[in-house]
């Protein structure tokens, strides 16, 4: 009621002009407050304007709630001229919607995690990818939100794009995400992450979840959905997602609603999600690092300010290998240089740290190889 637009006209020619409690003895009045002090809902005995436009002829409406409940469950009358019907029923679908819809915060609203939100802290400048994909990604995004959402509704399809991201683990898909997620916010956008980390899993209805909220709030929206493979293993699930991806099930947004999907496993991803277009408008490749150029630029980045020259001898040996794995080889030995007292990082320490994480490689596949040769079969589920 706070957040309804006193301007909006609904049927008839009538306006909101507010409420205001009235005395009733058989309904207590209690108010509800949400953790941060707002009020959020209340019972008792209350009378709602309307006011039309034209003639300014006022309807009131008694509207009385009371719990029936201890649990909270609560039973709501209201007394309504009948020709007022068609009003009220206006009124009240923009209050549904208004109660389900979200405002755009600084934060990412999470859909089915352990916490509710969080705040994306990786900047754009901070993501080291080659040039060419990098530069697409982002033009792809920016392009959607400024000019595409026209284009859409002109040809009469609803304004929704869908993008995967695929790789192997550690290239940086995450990461992407987080750095698209804190563009989106800082434009004020609706950012929006479906989790499968609560009990529920890689459940269908939190897809569903999501773009009810980006329709409801009427915002241009991004969603993000990490690791898309694990929402089509089941065949029922999978048919429900395909026809979200078509379009045929997803909210209406007038403003935009862009998902963008991960995958460590594209093959895990049926065919008809990958290979039909419309489903997924694009896919980016998200590679390891291809070249001494990349290596040598993201191991700068992680080592910041114990970037020495003599740091380059190891970068010959990083080309070939996700981010994630060179992030690690600079953190690990920064970490031993801090345990140690050092100031630098010195080269010694570096090389140290490189043979360490590839002899946990070598030792790791020659398990799995071992084990394999015994009849069992591993599957390594690594987060990007």
């Amino acid at each position: 009621l706070i957040r309804f637009d006193r301007d909006l006209v609904l049927e008839g020619g009538y306006t909101f002009a507010g409420y205001e409690p009235v005395d009733c003895p058989i309904v207590v009045r209690v108010n509800e407050y949400d953790d941060t002090g707002h009020l959020t809902r209340f019972t008792g005995g209350w009378t709602y304007h309307f006011t039309a436009a034209e003639t300014g002829e006022t309807v009131d409406v008694l509207v009385i709630a009371s719990y029936f409940t201890d649990q909270g469950h609560k039973v709501c009358l209201a007394a309504i001229p009948e020709a007022f019907l068609p009003t009220w029923n206006k009124f009240v679908n923009e209050c549904t919607r208004l109660f389900s819809a979200l405002e755009p915060l600084p934060k990412v609203r999470i859909i089915g995690g352990r916490s509710d939100s969080f705040e994306p802290n990786v900047a754009w400048d901070d993501i080291v990818l080659p040039a060419n994909i990098k530069d697409t990604l982002l033009s792809d995004v920016q392009s959607f939100f400024d000019k595409g959402i026209s284009i859409y509704q002109r040809l009469k399809l609803k304004p929704f794009r869908k993008l995967l991201l695929a790789g192997v683990p550690g290239t940086g898909k995450t990461m992407l995400c987080s750095a698209l997620a804190k563009w989106a916010i800082e434009r004020d956008y609706l950012v929006i992450y479906v989790s499968s980390a609560d009990y529920s899993g890689a459940a269908f209805w939190k897809i569903e979840e999501a773009l009810q909220i980006a329709a409801d709030s009427k915002l241009p929206a991004l969603i993000l959905l990490e690791e898309l493979d694990a929402f089509v293993r089941e065949e029922e699930q999978k048919a429900l997602v395909l026809n979200v991806l078509d379009g045929a099930e997803a909210r209406e947004n007038d403003f935009g609603t862009l998902l963008i999907a991960t995958t460590n496993y594209p093959e895990a991803i049926d065919e008809r999600i990958l290979k039909r277009p419309g489903r997924l408008d694009r896919v980016f490749i998200i590679p390891e690092t291809r070249d001494h150029e990349s290596a040598e630029k993201m191991l700068r980045h992680y080592m910041g300010a114990m970037w020495q020259d003599e740091h380059r001898v190891v970068v010959k040996d990083l080309v070939g290998y996700p981010g994630a794995f060179i992030r690690e080889v600079a953190i690990h030995a920064m970490t031993q240089a801090a345990y140690n007292d050092l100031d630098a990082v010195p080269l010694d320490l570096l090389l140290q740290s490189l043979e360490h994480l590839l002899d946990q490689i070598t030792a790791r596949d020659d398990f799995l190889s071992r084990h394999r040769n015994n009849g069992f079969g591993f599957v390594i589920m690594a987060k990007s």
